[in-house]
């Protein structure tokens, strides 16, 4: 899902109408055409966390370079630095220059959220209808997605994934992960740059 990429941030309000059919189909496949055209994003971002079991939520900051078709830095600056760098299906754990490739449950993790922002940022299964059902909104000055999964194991994971499109330049400003034990990860993108020359690294 996702998709990526990013120019315009702002919050967008609460109020929103459903989208029908028709209107749904259009926009996913507007959105999926604009994400397609990135050939490059780069942007910070800021996540926030809100866990049961903790009474505040976790809020970390960081940087974000994409580069088509499959490669993305995801950079993590405060509250403690490392870096996952995702090339295909590979995803490694940069911590103080040593590297760890992520496998197991943790990697299965970081691959499920990762991949949504890779696959959002490229255009690639931006919206998979056979892996969500999909409900589109008019939410103000952004089109809401908020996909479901069907399939097992992704459920294990999302309970559901939420993203939020800037309606004029029709890239992504915010998304959630809402876990499936109720966990949920908010992602905000800042200071986009598309399709200027860039760098992932290792």
């Amino acid at each position: 899902m996702i998709v990526i990429l990013f120019v315009v941030m702002g919050l967008c309000a609460k109020a929103q109408t459903p989208l029908s059919v028709d209107q749904c189909n259009d926009i996913m496949a507007s959105l999926t055409e604009s994400a397609a055209s990135m050939q490059s994003i780069q942007c910070r971002f800021v996540q926030t966390k809100t866990m049961a079991m903790l009474a505040e939520p976790t809020v970390s900051e960081g940087t974000m370079v994409f580069v088509a078709p499959d490669r993305l830095r995801w950079e993590y600056t405060t509250p403690y630095p490392f870096s996952l760098v995702v090339n295909g299906d590979r995803i490694v754990k940069v911590t103080d220059g040593k590297e760890e490739v992520l496998s197991g449950k943790s990697g299965r993790m970081y691959q499920g959220i990762l991949s949504m922002i890779l696959d959002s940022a490229s255009g690639k299964k931006l919206f998979d209808t056979s892996s969500f059902d999909i409900a589109m909104f008019d939410d103000n000055n952004c089109w809401k997605a908020e996909m479901t999964p069907k399939r097992r194991d992704m459920k294990r994971m999302f309970s559901q994934l939420v993203f939020y499109f800037d309606k004029t330049t029709q890239v992504i400003s915010h998304v959630e992960f809402v876990e499936a034990g109720g966990d949920v990860t908010s992602i905000r993108f800042e200071d986009i740059k598309v399709n200027e020359e860039v760098e992932v690294g290792k």
